[in-house]
Order: structure tokens, then C-alpha cells, then sequence
């Protein structure tokens, strides 16, 4: 089922159009809204505030179903009024309510009906995915609603004090938090030299947990997958929450930049695994983050341990955003660059805004076998600017360092990993630290030389925002040193995303407009409807042979409305009429989409593995116009989220693990530190008994309704 929560209008063309016979064209909604319209002027002359734009002349928005949709947007235009989107025989415009009737007699117009207003649910993307229908049990035996399932939040944090995570008893569905960076309280029993500080659910009920979410964006996320809200509810309002606030440190003390954040994410992972092992419930973690310093091939240590606490386990399952590293800019490309030398050749790429530590990286890993040599040069400008400064060529296994720009800009290339353990490829890794007088870094451009045999992939960091630094599109004879290869805009998936054990999520548009509460005619931004994010990132990974198709597949991810922490102070045109909901866009915002349909999964069986939840969403993704009919691709994966259609495969299709077969990720340690005590409650925890039952009852019913149902195409 396919909604758009906009204003909207209708036109139809009838074998011939006269005045009285526009009046049946003419929506009654708006007849309704013209009558008002009159009274309008009278009732609000002496009240308007300056500057106020009077409601009779505001621009309403119509679909118009048309056969000539040249000359009805002629007669819209010549209205006053604008035409939007244009799809097919339906235009979707903005027009004076005064001019309805004379737009509606024209011979191109079949019918103009208004927009009306529609029941919030969470808000459009929910129902865009068909997640309302598996909550409400419209089209299953039974309403699937996430209960007596944990989804686990690595994120900022959680404001758990917000109603969006109470029960239906006013009790707190948040189960315990870890903020892995606070050192004044008690760490996990289930983390050996235990860290940071945990709050269990005694502290979070009574309200005296001091942990929170100055961010906003895990509680954001944790809405969208698990929030209870009759405007802005999640995925899986009856699911229990595990959340745990990340480090996400970074060491660049050896030349080659390591992510603290990735063992300590993979932690995270492993804490809320075994907080749902304890209750004997089902969980799925969400990753709303990602890095692109790794070789992005699913060999990573990082990607490895995340798959270590999934394979071989039933109701288990971790899904990542894909990242928003994608740059549709026709000067910068992207954080990816990778090719094959022919001669000497150089990538080039600019820092276009410093860094809070105004340091900076490029991660290189060879092809294996390849045998490359790789410099740094320096510009005043951009290419065909010649270089000012130039480093040695630093062949493998050596590592040289200097500095350009008399000193301000320093630089090191360590290229002494020449085939790493574990994919055999070399690995090299260049760091440029911008001194403090360097205050205009964009007025500079690198070069990044290579010269030798075989083929490598290069990736920029910081990652965040993705604008930071890039390579150009800089390419062929720019100068008489060597030749340009422009960046790529692909392999800009993040990891673990790129893991094959982990499900990567994209981002298409559900919202581009919407009124806040203190601005009606607030706010539109420049995302089409149905398409992908101009940012989301970009497969295929770096050895989809191994990974598979990256992403795997897309869900809503702009504009999306879900849970406003207290402590954040989001802009307030991204506010919401409830004041404790907000807007965000972005690839972490379609993945807790999919993370909540797979609690959904693991409510009505926890027997589903990791590898059953994956193969049933990518099986009943769909495609249409935007995603195009040659899917998986790069930008798409398997098409877009349709989270009924997955569910209803499940249960067809069914489980091929065991949930009860799961083996204990470790025995408790003992605490390293004293402090309050905690209790982890169970309570109604348990999974249903029923739910374990339910499979056997539902697929008959599904498979006969199912032969009723019209499909969407599928990828």
C-alpha cells in the first residue's frame, strides 16, 4: 500500500467540459475549503499578525488527473499556481483554492481532488513499508508487535525517560544501558575488566540512571525501531530495549589510524546478545554507524567478531547503515578511489573543512600480489596547478614521514603491512595533520601518485561529515608529472555494513515536506519522493564475492519523524507538532526500518537465523520506477523494504535454526567496581510461549491469501 501525506489535487478529462460539468470534477473537499475561503477574510482581518499570510490566498496542494499535462500546467501557471511533480497522467501541484473550479472545467482535467489530512502513523514510512498492517494483524492471523523480543541500540545513548519507551502500563520497556565512556559507576558483569557505567532496571524505572542522550540520534533511531506512539510509533512498540552508548576514540599513534570504536562497538554487540541470552529472548542489533578505515571486504577483525556472535546461533541478527558517504557533486566525488596504474598516475583530492584534531588519513589496501608504490604532492589550487611539493616514492615495506608548506602541513606514509594477515593484501596507510595556521585548507589540493603493478582501493577519512575531504574528478592530462584517474563514486559502503553476516540498509525519501509548529508554510528539501538519498552510500564492497551485494537492501530514510530526546536541541523547523518528536534524514534512519521488522521476524519465531531474516527481506524487497529492473545493484541492493511481504515469506518459507539450541556467550565475571546495585528484570521478557506455536497456524492462511494479493514487482 503506497501513501503520500501531502496537500494534494486530481484533474480528468471527460468527452467534453463545460462549466456544470466541472462542478463533478471538482473535489468536495475543496468546494468545502471555497465556501470557507469567503468567510476567511472577515473572521481573521482584525487578528492577523503582521507579516501573516492571509489563508485565503495560500496555495493549497491537489493531485490533477489530466490527459494533456502540458495544458494543465499552462492553466495551473497561469492560476498562480506551481506544478510540482509531474508522474505520468497525475500532475501533483500548488494552486489558489479560487482557482479549483476554473482549473477543473478545463478539457484536460478528469478530476482535481484535495489533499486530505491522514491519521499520522510514524509517521509516513511506516505505513510507505507496509508495517502497519503486520502491528495492527490487518493482513496476518495474528497483530505482530516486537513483544518478547530485545532490540538492542548502539548508539549516542537514550533518553529512556521518554513515554515512547514505556509499556502500556506506564513501565519502562528499556532494560539496561552501558555508556562505555562514563568511568563513575559500574561496568557490566558480562565485560571481563569491566568499563564504563551500566544502569539495570531498577535505576531506569525509578528514574535515578544518570546516563541520557545529549545527541538525540540514538534515541531518534531507538524510536524508529521500537517507540510506542500513536503519531510516531516504531517498528516494534512492544519490543525491550538494550541500548549502549559507544566510544568512539581513535589511535593513530603507529601511522596506521585504528578505530578504538571497533572493538569496543563489537563489545557493545556482545553485551546485548548475552543481556538477551540471560531472559532467553531473540535480538537484533542496530548499528546506525559505520567506518571506512578497513580493507571493506568483510575480512576485517571487526566485521569478524560481529560475525562470530551471529553464525551458528538462532534469533540473533545485526544490521548497519550503509553509511551517507555517496557524493552526487560533479567536482568532488567521494571518499573512494581505486585503479590500476598504468605509468604514473595520482587520484586527487581536496580537505575541504578542518577537522576538530585537523588530522586526516587515506586508508590504501592492494589487490593481493600487487606490488605499488605510493607518493603525496602538494598544491597551491587544483590541477593543472603544478605541484609545489612532492614526497619520495614509498615503496612496500618502508615508511617515511615530512612536511609541506614550511612545516604546517605534516605528512607520514607507512607502507610497511605488505600483506596483511588476513586477506594477504598490502596495506598502507598516509596521515596529514593540518597545523593551526593553516586556516583555509580547500585553497590546497594532494595528489595522491602511484605508480607500479596491480590495483588498490583508497579511502578518505574522517568520514563524518562526509564533506570533510574527497577526492575530485580531476582526470587524464592535468599537468606534464602524470595523468589523472577521477575518484569513483562507488564502494562507499561503510563498515561493518560490508560484513556478509551484517545487513547493510540504504536510504530512499518518504517526506521532502511538512509544516512546523511554528511555521506552517515550513519547511521542503530537495529529495524526490521514492528515490534514493543523494548521499546514501554507494556499493559494491571491496570483494563482493565475498560479501555479497552491498547494500542488501533500502528503506525510508528521509525525511523520517521518531523520538526527540529532552537534552538534544535539534533546529526547530525539524520539529514535530507533538514537540517530543523530530526529523532526521539519513541512512541511520532507514536502518532501525529494518532492524524492527526483524524483531517483528523473531515475535512470531525466534528460531529464524541470521542468515533466514536476510535471505527473507532480500527475497520480497521490491523494485519499481526509481530502483530500476536490473536489481541487486550498487545503490538499491535487493530493492526497497516491504516489511509485510518479509514477514509473510518467513512464515512460509520458515526456520532453519534453533533458538533453544543457542550456546551461552560466557559466564558472568565477577565486578571490578563497587557501587549501587542493579537488577536486570525479566518480568514479561519471556518469549510468548504462543509465538512458538504460531508458525504452523499462520501458513496456511498465508499461503491462501497470498495467491489473492496483488504483488509489487519483486527484485
Amino acid at each position: 500500500m503506497r501513501k503520500i501525506l501531502t496537500i494534494s489535487l486530481f484533474c480528468v478529462v471527460l468527452a467534453s467540459a463545460t462549466s456544470a460539468l466541472a462542478q463533478t470534477k471538482l473535489d468536495p473537499y475543496l468546494q468545502m475549503q471555497d465556501a470557507e475561503e469567503a468567510l476567511l477574510p472577515k473572521a481573521l482581518s482584525l487578528s492577523l499578525p503582521e507579516n501573516a499570510v492571509d489563508p485565503a490566498k495560500e496555495l493549497v496542494e491537489v493531485f490533477i488527473k489530466c490527459t494533456d499535462s502540458a495544458a494543465v500546467r499552462e492553466a495551473v501557471e497561469a492560476e498562480g499556481g506551481t506544478v510540482e511533480t509531474v508522474v505520468g497522467s497525475i500532475i501533483i501541484a500548488r494552486i489558489p483554492p479560487s482557482s479549483a473550479k476554473d482549473i477543473a472545467a478545463s478539457e484536460a482535467v478528469k478530476f482535481v481532488e484535495a489533499a486530505k489530512p491522514i491519521q499520522l502513523k510514524n509517521d509516513i514510512a511506516r505505513g510507505e513499508i507496509n508495517g502497519d498492517e503486520v502491528l495492527s494483524g490487518q493482513s496476518l492471523p495474528t497483530p505482530l508487535t516486537g513483544k518478547g523480543v530485545i532490540v538492542g541500540i548502539i548508539d549516542t545513548g537514550i533518553d529512556y525517560s521518554h513515554p515512547d519507551f514505556q509499556d502500556e502500563n506506564g513501565s519502562s520497556r528499556v532494560l539496561a544501558i552501558w555508556d562505555q565512556n562514563r568511568n563513575n559507576g559500574r561496568g557490566p558483569d558480562e565485560i571481563t575488566n569491566t568499563f564504563g557505567m551500566e544502569c539495570l532496571s531498577d535505576s531506569i524505572e525509578d528514574g535515578s540512571c544518570p546516563l541520557g542522550d545529549a545527541d538525540g540520534h540514538g534515541t531518534h533511531v531507538s524510536g524508529t525501531a521500537a517507540g510506542r506512539n500513536s503519531s510516531y510509533g516504531g517498528m516494534a512498540p512492544d519490543a525491550k530495549i538494550v541500548a549502549v552508548t559507544y566510544d568512539s576514540s581513535l589511535d593513530i599513534s603507529t601511522g596506521y589510524a585504528e578505530p578504538i570504536s571497533s572493538t569496543k562497538i563489537c563489545q557493545a554487540a556482545y553485551y546485548i546478545f548475552a543481556k538477551a541470552d540471560a531472559l532467553g529472548m531473540p535480538a537484533v542489533v542496530n548499528m546506525s554507524l559505520g567506518t571506512h578505515i578497513g580493507p571493506h571486504d568483510g575480512t576485517s577483525l571487526f566485521e569478524d567478531c560481529l560475525a562470530e556472535l551471529v553464525k551458528g546461533s538462532a534469533g540473533r541478527a545485526i544490521v548497519a547503515a550503509a553509511g551517507n558517504e555517496y557524493s552526487a557533486d560533479s567536482t568532488y566525488t567521494g571518499i573512494h578511489a581505486g585503479f590500476s596504474p598504468q605509468g604514473t598516475q595520482a587520484a586527487n583530492f581536496v580537505i575541504r573543512q578542518a577537522s576538530r584534531d585537523r588530522i586526516y588519513y587515506v586508508d590504501i589496501w592492494g589487490a593481493a600480489g600487487s606490488d605499488l608504490s605510493f607518493a603525496l604532492a602538494f598544491r597551491h589550487g587544483a590541477p593543472p596547478r603544478s605541484p609545489s611539493e612532492q614526497t619520495v616514492f614509498v615503496a612496500p615495506g618502508e615508511k617515511k614521514s615530512g612536511a609541506f608548506l614550511g612545516g604546517s602541513i605534516g605528512w607520514s606514509i607507512n607502507a610497511t603491512e605488505t600483506a596483511s594477515v588476513l586477506n594477504g593484501k598490502p596495506h598502507v596507510g598516509i596521515r596529514i595533520t593540518l597545523g593551526q595556521d593553516v586556516s583555509n585548507p580547500k585553497d590546497y589540493s594532494f595528489d595522491l601518485v602511484v605508480k607500479g603493478t596491480g590495483s588498490f582501493d583508497a579511502w578518505l577519512f574522517p568520514d563524518k561529515p562526509a564533506r570533510t575531504i574527497q577526492f575530485t574528478s580531476a582526470e587524464g592530462e592535468k599537468g606534464a608529472e602524470w595523468t589523472f584517474v577521477s575518484g569513483d563514486r562507488q564502494k562507499s559502503v561503510a563498515m561493518p555494513a560490508t560484513s556478509p553476516d551484517i545487513i547493510a540498509v540504504g536510504g530512499y525519501t518518504t517526506r521532502n515536506r511538512w509544516s512546523s509548529p511554528t511555521n506552517a508554510n515550513c519547511c521542503q528539501v530537495p529529495y524526490a519522493l521514492g528515490a534514493i538519498l543523494d548521499f546514501s552510500s554507494s556499493g559494491p564492497s571491496a570483494d563482493p564475492s565475498f560479501t555479497g551485494p552491498k547494500p542488501d537492501i533500502v528503506a525510508p530514510g528521509g525525511m523520517i519523524a521518531s523520538t526527540l530526546s529532552t537534552t538534544a536541541r535539534p533546529n526547530s523547523s525539524l520539529m514535530m507538532d507533538t514537540l517530543s518528536h523530530s526529523l532526521q534524514a539519513g541512512t541511520s534512519m532507514a536502518t532501525p526500518f529494518v532492524s524492527g521488522t526483524i524483531a517483528l521476524m523473531f515475535s512470531a519465531d525466534p528460531n529464524y537465523t541470521h542468515n533466514d531474516v536476510r535471505r527473507y527481506i532480500t527475497e520480497s524487497a521490491y523494485q519499481d520506477g526509481n530502483t530500476g529492473n536490473e536489481l541487486p545493484n550498487n545503490r538499491w541492493g535487493f530493492g526497497k523494504l516491504d516489511t509485510l511481504a518479509a514477514i509473510e515469506a518467513a512464515i512460509e518459507g520458515g526456520a532453519s535454526g534453533s533458538f533453544a539450541g543457542n550456546s551461552a556467550i560466557n559466564a558472568p565475571a565477577e565486578k571490578s567496581e563497587g557501587g549501587k546495585s542493579c537488577t536486570l528484570v525479566a518480568g514479561a521478557n519471556e518469549v510468548d510461549p504462543s509465538a512458538l506455536t504460531m508458525l504452523a497456524a499462520m501458513i496456511p492462511i498465508v499461503l491462501i491469501r497470498r495467491k489473492a494479493k496483488p504483488q509489487r514487482r519483486r527484485a
